[in-house]
């Protein structure tokens, strides 16, 4: 890449300024969902070591929805839910008076959303200087609600944020009805396809998905900000023991996202004569050399196949035309790494080996580091920006995935200065309309007859194996959804044996479809 100079940069070109990660492992004493982003907010706000308070300059307030805030989950944190417009409660908190409020919708993708939104604004404009924080605070929640303690968190100032990002449920009823809908249950079932499409037996996929992540653990274990920095082997993680069960075939506890944690970031971004205005040092500059999001075929159902994804594809190819430059010029890259199988299929999607030695994560991803919900990406972009920061003119990868590999998001920032018109940010709605157009293969809710099994998994819980589903073919090629009878037995063998590939028949139960293997 060409040196670039910063007294090229335009007035309006959007940087990031300062950044902040907070992890607070105190449990009950811990901190609720204000005060984690509070005070992550006076780290980011700290670290841009501006020369003019920057307080009353800030503009807006954007957050990333919280866990407990998603519509339509169950759980206990629903009833307790107490923040209506976060933006304001925390603009409040700082002593912020900003005039924009922004709170995203569900899904992992949803930092590079904000980062994207906020950015445009600031290109043409409309804001100056925005805060952007995220974070979990459930491990205080749930360790005081195991004690018997009061929850009686939250905060109503008044006012209703602008809400941005898309809000469509992950899964539709067919789909829930069958248990595609915890995260958990879900991305088994591209690991069991992945290995398909590998030719790997579950011992070997196993054996090959604890090597990718040791490697995710020996980053975590060197990051202060992880909630688990400790080294795994990667037969620690692929063998199934008491303190590492089975989860979700072929998927163990260690493979899988820990989401209760008490972990925050935040992020400030800034026009570039704002940042001249406040006497921001020129080292704390990092620049979005392009930011893209885009989403595959919403319905895991409908999937065109459960080993591939041509949003991933897309979406990053986007950001390198945008940022002229290709995957290998990158010196950093964090890939979403919620389950293993997210990160094989990005792996797949960007063509890149295993062995490769920039490696897939900057933090020690969401199994290791933690999965602070749908701000994680704050995390890892946080981390990228004190990575590039340290070695001038180095080039950053981070992306993003909401749901079940369903949203995506992929940004590449820099130190070195951009130069010219900024526009970073790729119009995705033509590779959208072709992505949702493609052809997937015919679905039936009512499937009846001879079948066979094109991926699954079996839900484990800690007393064993609890329930499998199954996404099958009729003969004549029709997809469908399906369980087996939750026979200990059938279970139980669906566990031990590779089922991938397997003849039965389907049915319907009056309620659910129900898939009879022929043992």
């Amino acid at each position: 890449m060409i040196q670039s100079s910063y007294e090229n940069v335009n007035d309006n070109t959007p940087i990031l300024v300062g950044c902040g990660q907070l992890t607070d492992k105190r449990g009950i004493d811990g901190f609720n969902y204000l005060e984690i982003l509070r005070e992550v907010s006076k780290l980011a706000l700290e670290d841009c070591e501006a020369k003019i308070k920057i307080n009353e300059h800030v503009d807006t307030v954007a957050v990333i929805r919280f866990v407990a805030d998603t519509p339509n989950r169950d759980s206990a944190t629903s009833n307790f839910w107490g923040y209506p417009n976060m933006p304001r409660s925390l603009s409040n908190s700082l002593g912020l008076s900003a005039k924009n409020e922004i709170y995203t919708t569900t899904g992992g993708n949803s930092p590079q959303i904000a980062l994207n939104e906020l950015a445009n604004r600031i290109k043409d404009n409309q804001i100056d200087c925005a805060l952007l924080a995220g974070g979990e605070a459930l491990d205080t929640f749930v360790s005081r609600l195991k004690e018997g303690l009061e929850v009686n968190w939250g905060d109503d100032p008044g006012g209703q944020p602008e809400i941005i990002g898309k809000s469509t449920d992950g899964t539709n009823d067919h789909e829930k009805m069958h248990g595609i809908f915890e995260p958990s249950s879900v991305y088994p079932l591209f690991a069991n396809s992945i290995r398909n499409q590998n030719g790997e037996t579950i011992e070997a996929h196993m054996q090959s998905t604890g090597e990718l992540f040791q490697e995710f653990s020996r980053v975590a274990s060197k990051n202060n900000y992880a909630w688990f920095p400790t080294f795994r082997s990667a037969e620690e993680i692929a063998e199934v023991k008491p303190d590492n069960r089975m989860i979700g075939v072929p998927y163990t506890k260690y493979m899988n996202s820990i989401i209760r944690v008490n972990q925050s970031s935040a992020m400030i971004l800034m026009s570039a004569k704002k940042a001249r205005e406040l006497g921001i040092p020129q080292s704390k500059w990092i620049f979005m050399y392009a930011g893209s999001c885009l989403n595959d075929i919403w319905n895991v159902s409908h999937r065109q196949n459960y080993h591939s994804s041509p949003a991933i594809r897309a979406c990053t190819e986007g950001v390198f035309d945008l940022a002229n430059m290709s995957v290998d010029d990158l010196d950093f890259i964090d890939l979403y790494s919620c389950f293993p199988s997210a990160v094989q299929i990005a792996m797949k999607e960007l063509s890149l080996e295993k062995d490769d030695p920039r490696g897939f994560t900057v933090t020690g991803g969401l199994p290791y580091f933690g999965g602070p919900g749908n701000a994680y990406v704050m995390n890892s972009i946080a981390t990228l920006m004190n990575k590039l920061r340290s070695s001038p003119g180095s080039f950053g990868l981070a992306t993003a995935n909401g749901w079940y590999i369903t949203k995506h998001g992929a940004g590449i920032f820099s130190s070195e200065p951009f130069e010219g018109e900024w526009n970073q940010v790729a119009d995705t709605s033509n590779v959208q309309n072709s992505i949702d157009k493609a052809e997937t293969p015919d679905f039936t809710e009512s499937p009846e007859g001879n079948c066979s099994v094109e991926t699954y998994t079996v839900v484990h819980s800690r007393n064993g194996p609890k329930e499998s589903i199954i996404i099958g073919r009729l003969e004549d090629g029709k997809r469908f959804i399906a369980n087996t009878l939750k026979e200990p037995s059938i279970l139980e063998y669906m566990s031990q044996n590779d089922m991938l590939n397997t003849k039965g028949t389907v049915s319907n139960d009056g309620k659910r479809n129900i898939f009879t293997p022929n043992l």
